[in-house]
């Protein structure tokens, strides 16, 4: 790869490490190609780092060309770092030839007299354009231009300088994808051709030149005569310096002149190499889109989450201001009368929500990412806030649910008596008073209905399933839904009707894909009201009056809305006529009237719109990134991808703008970087993604993969991934990545993989079970071994520690305990060969710090290079600006140096208050 070679001879450079022999004509090591190569073959250049023979060649050339060791090394460092990612390099090649024949700076038709060569440089020039636009060039045709070429060369009567471009022109007449030696070659003629040029300019002509010639002679003669029958060798220009001290002089200063042209002219000829070499490189890239700067893609937004209270008074926002998001106010009918409601100076907020007392906002924060959160309200019309929770460390109180029948209270829970088991409380919104509902004795959770009436209990089971209980006459918990482990994963209540008559439900029982039913509390009728073949019942669009659904979302490979009541249909037809892209109703007023709805396709961020559902009209509230206004944003394209046992991986690929060419397709293969998403009990979906655009942009494939366990493809997807981390998962995206290596998209030799969360775990997996597969990796806040995972998670996950033990393996038992070892990356830390990044929260509740730092030791105990970021006030993720935006900047760093992609400039000073540290350098960095 383009940045390993790089930093092989950076490192040689650095130590005067050279070998000052012939390039590589027949695979023999010398200069940079054989500090490049270590001693290899010249076959590895292609095979190893994926780069065509004649570049090594050329680039070889420019060393031995130049004027000092020196000025080659640092030229052909130079010309390799302008290898922009994704370059077809036999196209460059075509480029370099045609600048030797017929470019106008340096063409050598440019000074040809006769019109038959000229023809025949036309001939060439026109094969290797022909290539350029694409078309193929048939073997035949290269070998007639070089007939046509060697006819002319043996032509008499021709000057010295057509005969040199003439056997230029037949160096030339070669397939750039067959021959290693066409650029040198071709060089080598032309700088011959331009060395005849020169000396036609420069030759001495006239009487001078005449006498001269006749006195060398005379003195020629005179030796002669002199030195008899001896035999000695007779030096002309030593007895004419001995004789006509004078004429010698005169001689001499020409012959210095000659050789001083000469020289200018060599330099010069090495000077155009290299600057023909970079242009021919650089030249795909002059097309592509101008970098997005990473501030427009990942800095807070101005305005960003906006929703319209349930009265309609109010519009409420998250606004940035010095790179934190606070909560904004503005009465709806004046929204240009903002206020500024919360002032948090570190963290930030990251959303809050209206209840049904007017003007009351809720919001929570936690302390640098520990996830113990502490809920607030706050008064849009005088901004008076209070904390509404218990404020001591380590609780935890999350809001359950608001009403419009008990508009002042609100339900939370609170996890202060028994931080695995939250119990149940009442919250008064105007005194903050808490009273408790419900003692948690190990339920899952509970629901309520409208009135706050609690109805239903939830609870886990040791293998995994789980139970859903209702009270019976004594007001005792018992059991009325039984859930299996298979049916547990996409199984589970979504609400109450708001006569509390009705649970409607997601329900995979007797089928693999969740469908969305009505279940009669009273009698247990169940009524199926959707279903899908290919994926799970999603999101659920229910009339404000009596909660019954209206329409339901499917998001297999596209997300689609389907109407169940046609009282909705009229709506969901005008919005889908806007052109606005995939849209989805946020918050909305009480009477109905008005909706937020937020937008975006994949080349267009998230817009907020509010939708007057009476006279059908929609207002723009606030675009995210207006900056992307106009951006060279990549569309994203979807794919089905089989894996090796038949299941269907849907995945998403963005290519970078200019590189498509078709469907699924790529103008030559280009470094990928695969991105896992976390979970692993979450998906990727198709639509606007940062992180696609943001890679994209600096040149990269960049492809997301719904491994098996992702959410929302029915039951038998989420089970396929039982006892399968670090096995058939990453088969999973192995499989992947093989397709897209296969249909051309990505370049084996530069890939990376890129996951936070579980998808870090994948990176890790990856780089210890395909230690060849990819160039580097990046894990962020991912764990290293499955054993401490699981003994340390938060004690609010307790309620899912069956459902953990079942899919990722059992720590109680010895043949769980068995797997946990053998699937953790921490233990297989030696096989690791890829340069790595680490990136860790240090207050992560559930990925431990620890996690990190004993796969950092690792590494370092098997002197394996590693980088490893870390950050004082952030937990699974990274929340404040200035620790997003210093991180995005280290991994671009990151896959620049070790996939060749694009980079923005950056220095730490960039991020002012970042607490980011870098524990641990990989060596090869400074290199």
């Amino acid at each position: 790869m383009k940045l390993q070679i790089m930093e092989r001879l950076r490192a040689a450079e650095a130590a005067g490490n050279w070998v000052a022999r012939s390039a590589c004509w027949t695979g023999e090591a010398g200069s940079l190609v054989g500090t490049a190569l270590r001693g290899e073959d010249l076959d590895a250049w292609e095979d190893d780092f994926g780069l065509p023979k004649w570049l090594a060649v050329a680039i070889d050339h420019v060393l031995i060309a130049a004027p000092s060791i020196e000025d080659g090394v640092r030229r052909g460092i130079e010309i390799m770092a302008a290898l922009p990612v994704g370059v077809d390099l036999q196209r460059a090649a075509s480029r370099i030839v045609l600048d030797f024949l017929d470019g106008k700076q340096f063409g050598a038709a440019a000074v040809v007299t006769d019109a038959r060569l000229r023809q025949v440089i036309h001939e060439v020039a026109a094969l290797h354009q022909q290539r350029l636009k694409g078309d193929a060039v048939a073997p035949a045709q290269w070998r007639q231009a070089r007939r046509n070429t060697t006819a002319f060369a043996e032509t008499t009567g021709l000057t010295e300088y057509d005969a040199e471009v003439a056997l230029c022109v037949e160096a030339a007449a070669w397939d750039p994808a067959t021959s290693r030696t066409l650029v040198t070659d071709t060089f080598h003629r032309w700088a011959m051709a331009m060395m005849a040029a020169m000396k036609a300019r420069n030759e001495w002509k006239g009487p001078d030149r005449d006498r001269m010639q006749a006195l060398l002679s005379q003195v020629y003669g005179e030796a002669k005569a002199e030195a008899g029958d001896s035999g000695a060798r007779i030096d002309v220009f030593a007895e004419l310096r001995r004789r006509h001290p004078d004429e010698w002089s005169i001689l001499k200063s020409h012959i210095d002149l000659d050789h001083a042209q000469t020289r200018e002219r060599t330099i010069e000829s090495w000077l155009e190499l290299g600057n023909i070499l970079e242009s021919a490189v650089r030249e795909p890239c002059e097309g592509a889109p101008p970098l997005i700067p990473r501030a427009h893609l990942f800095a807070n937004p101005a305005r960003a989450g906006i929703a319209i209270s349930p009265d309609g008074q109010w519009l409420a926002w998250l606004s940035n201001a010095s790179g934190v998001m606070n909560i904004w106010a503005a009465p709806a009918h004046a929204p240009g009368d903002a206020r500024q409601l919360t002032f948090d100076r570190h963290r930030g907020l990251q959303g809050f929500s209206w209840t049904y007392v007017p003007g009351l906002l809720l919001y929570s924060q936690d302390r640098d990412g520990d996830e113990n959160w502490r809920l607030f309200g706050v008064d849009a019309s005088n901004g008076i806030a209070r904390e509404l929770s218990p404020s001591a460390p380590g609780v935890r109180t999350s809001i359950q649910g608001i009403s419009r029948v008990r508009r002042d209270e609100a339900l939370v829970t609170i996890n202060q008596r028994d931080p695995r088991y939250p119990d149940l409380y009442l919250l008064d919104l105007k005194s903050g008073a808490l009273t408790l509902l419900e003692q948690n004795p190990g339920f899952s959770g509970y629901m309520a209905d409208e009135e706050f009436s609690v109805r239903l209990a939830g609870r886990s089971m040791p293998d995994g399933g789980s139970e859903l209980l209702c009270r019976n006459a004594d007001g005792e918990w018992e059991e009325w839904i039984s859930l299996s482990p298979d049916d547990a994963r996409n199984s589970g209540p979504t609400h109450f009707s708001a006569d509390g008559k009705t649970l409607y439900f997601r329900d995979s029982r007797g089928c693999d894909k969740a469908a969305l039913t009505a279940i009669n509390i009273e009698s247990g009728h169940l009524t199926v009201l959707a279903t899908d073949a290919k994926a799970d019942i999603g999101d659920v669009l229910s009339d404000r009056v009596d909660y019954r659904p209206l329409a339901y979302g499917v998001l297999y490979d596209r997300y689609r809305l389907h109407v169940i009541d046609e009282s909705i249909r009229a709506d969901i037809d005008y919005l889908d006529a806007q052109d606005i892209g995939e849209w989805h109703r946020g918050s909305r007023t009480e009477d109905d009237m008005f909706w937020v709805i937020n937008a975006s396709s994949d080349i267009r961020p998230n817009a907020a719109y509010l939708y007057d559902r009476s006279n059908r009209a929609l207002t723009k509230l606030l675009d995210l990134r207006p900056e992307l206004a106009g951006a060279p944003l990549a569309r994203m394209q979807s794919a089905v991808i089989p894996a090796r046992d038949g299941l269907e991986l849907v995945s998403y690929v963005t290519l970078p703008v200019g590189q498509e060419e078709g469907e699924l397709q790529s103008r030559c293969p280009l470094p990928l970087v695969l991105i896992v998403h976390g979970g692993p009990w979450a998906r990727d979906s198709f639509g606007y993604n940062t992180m696609h655009q943001w890679l994209a942009n600096r040149g990269y494939a960049v492809m997301s993969v719904n491994f098996r366990g992702s959410t929302g493809f029915g039951k038998s997807f989420a089970v396929a991934a039982d006892g399968e981390w670090g096995r058939k998962m990453d088969e999973d995206l192995e499989d992947a990545v093989q397709w897209a290596i296969d249909r051309g998209l990505a370049d084996p030799a530069r890939l990376a993989i890129f996951g936070g969360s579980y998808g870090g775990y994948a990176v890790l997996s990856a780089l210890t079970r395909y230690p060849e597969r990819y160039a580097c990796g990046i894990d962020v806040v991912g764990p290293s071994n499955l054993e401490t995972l699981l003994a340390s998670i938060p004690p609010y996950w307790e309620a899912a520690r069956a459902a953990q033990y079942r899919a990722i393996g059992n720590p109680e038992t010895e043949a769980g305990r068995a797997l946990l070892h053998d699937r953790s990356p921490l233990h297989r830390a030696a096989s690791v060969r890829s340069p790595l990044l680490i990136a860790q929260g240090a207050n992560d509740p559930r990925v431990k710090q620890a996690e990190a730092e004993q796969m950092v030791a690792a590494l370092k105990r098997n002197d394996i290079p590693v980088t490893y970021a870390l950050y004082s006030d952030e937990g699974h993720g990274f929340i404040r600006e200035a620790n997003r935006m210093s991180f995005n900047a280290l991994c671009e760093s990151f896959l620049a140096r070790h996939l060749g992609g694009r980079e923005e400039p950056w220095s730490p000073e960039d991020f002012p208050g970042t607490s980011l540290k870098i524990v641990e350098d990989d060596e090869r960095r400074a290199a």
